[in-house]
């Protein structure tokens, strides 16, 4: 091929190459005319491979810059960002009634927003997520408790801010505020709740069998503050040392196959509260049977003096936990879950001990029974699904039905669920929930509750409830839709 020859086939592929990409067409016409090119003779079909070759180069070089032009820019530094959320409304009904009769009731709409972002970085990754909701154990707002017809804005908080390292094939360390790493039950802890501060999560797998192990230190309350000095003790604004109260938790367990069918998990969790401080939150915790709920009617006001009125209390807390499962595949979508969890306080007579003596001058304490199994708590349950694949898709579902018994003594009450049973312990009763995907993303949810209290000579007490009676029976019933992005 002469020198003219080469310039002027350069000059008409070159403009053709042009033409394609200032236009923007669908079908690839430079292909067009190389192929036009080598049936007039122009090329040889060496020729036209060659540059067909180089354009394809060229194509897919094209297609990788503008599809990273129409991506949020991120640091080099990180290999891959995810935006996730879920948005859900909700339709509420809950009802509680005392022994005496006295009810209360709230009928609400509520709804929640959560968004998020995930990186990944080599062996690092991080978590930043925004919610809803001031309070720990909900991220929840009732319509018109913001707004009173002046278009208040209602508030976004942190959520999670932590960030993991997968130090090895089998350990890996999160820090931060962490989303709770430990395998238990909404009866024991709340899915909202997240902890604070650094936990280590070990998988080793042996044949079928895969043991973990998760540990967790969680600054529960306070932060470390010593003051000195001869006039420290005598500083009200100072007070001597301030106390801190850590939580620290220990879990193993294993995930195993008894057949090809049949899967089961089961954990053995020791928690421990390092504060057993009055001045962090109080020795006693447990009010007697009945307890004072302003406004509710001046007849009330005459009840009997409280036990321990400081229901938040962690003192002679030293839980031990064994949450199960067991499940079953029937099908090739249908599966059958039985599950379960076990609570023991280890200090639940002292915890018992500690509500009496810290009783106000006068109280009846004949009244109050011993510990007895008031510090055990167990739920049993069953649950079924149908899931056609590993993916969320429209059509499938899932059912739970469970039974609860918590003791007054058992759990801590700062953690346990919101909803179920509203946010009190000493309480037992049945929970029924179900799930059906209207789309993909789009989940409809249903739930009924029905509990009554477990110890007549005590109260249902808690942190937060949204019912301001001393619970003797208690309904929920909820449905919502979710939709996750």
């Amino acid at each position: 091929m002469n020198q003219f020859k080469i310039r002027s086939l350069a000059a008409v592929v070159s403009g053709a190459l042009l033409l394609s990409f200032g236009i923007g067409a669908k079908a690839d016409s430079t292909e067009d005319i190389i192929n036009a090119l080598i049936t007039k003779g122009v090329l040889t079909e060496e020729e036209g491979d060659l540059l067909k070759k180089g354009r394809e180069g060229e194509k897919t070089g094209q297609e990788k810059a503008m599809k990273k032009a129409g991506k949020v820019s991120i640091s080099d530094a990180i290999d891959r960002a995810t935006i996730y959320g879920d948005m859900r409304v909700r339709h509420e009904w809950r009802n509680g009634e005392d022994t005496a009769g006295l009810q209360d009731e709230r009928n609400r709409n509520r709804y929640k927003l959560t968004l998020g972002v995930k990186t990944e970085s080599g062996d690092m990754y991080s978590d930043i997520a925004l919610a809803m909701g001031g309070g720990g154990r909900s991220d929840n707002a009732t319509f018109g408790s913001t707004s009173n017809g002046g278009n208040n804005k209602e508030n976004v908080f942190v959520k999670r801010a932590m960030f993991g390292w997968k130090m090895t094939d089998w350990l890996t360390v999160e820090a931060g505020r962490i989303a709770n790493p430990l395998y238990t039950t909404e009866m024991v802890w709340d899915k909202d709740l997240t902890m604070e501060g650094l936990a280590e999560k070990l998988t080793y797998k042996v044949g079928d069998t895969e043991l973990f192990g998760n540990f967790v230190q969680s600054q529960y309350l306070g932060d470390y503050k010593n003051v000195t000095g001869a006039s420290a003790a005598n500083t009200p604004s100072h007070n001597g040392d301030r106390i801190t109260n850590v939580l620290l938790a220990f879990q193993g367990g294993a995930k195993f196959k008894v057949t090809e069918d049949v899967t089961g998990k089961v954990a053995l969790t020791y928690t421990k509260y390092t504060s057993d401080k009055a001045d962090t939150t109080g020795v006693g915790f447990t009010p007697a049977t009945r307890t004072f709920i302003p406004g509710l009617g001046a007849t009330k006001n005459t009840i009997t003096p409280a036990l321990g009125t400081n229901i938040q209390a962690t003192n002679n807390m030293s839980p031990i936990e064994i949450p199960f499962e067991v499940n079953f595949k029937t099908s090739s979508a249908l599966g059958v879950k039985l599950f379960g969890d076990y609570v023991h306080n280890l200090d639940g007579h002292d915890r018992y001990k500690a509500a009496v003596a810290a009783a106000p001058a006068g109280a009846t304490r004949n009244t109050i029974s011993a510990a007895g199994n008031d510090d055990d708590a167990w739920m049993l349950g069953v649950g079924l699904e149908s899931i056609k694949d590993k993916k969320p898709k429209a059509g499938d579902w899932s059912a739970r039905l469970w039974y609860q018994d918590v003791g007054v003594y058992a759990v801590d009450p700062n953690t346990v669920d919101s909803d179920f049973m509203d946010s009190r312990v000493n309480m037992k009763g049945f929970v029924a929930k179900g799930e059906y995907l209207v789309k993909d993303n789009l989940f409809l949810n249903v739930a009924a509750g029905h509990a009554t209290r477990k110890n007549n000579d005590l109260a249902a007490v808690g942190t937060g409830g949204d019912l301001r009676v001393n619970l003797d029976s208690f309904n929920l019933y909820q449905v919502d839709m979710t939709y996750k992005f």
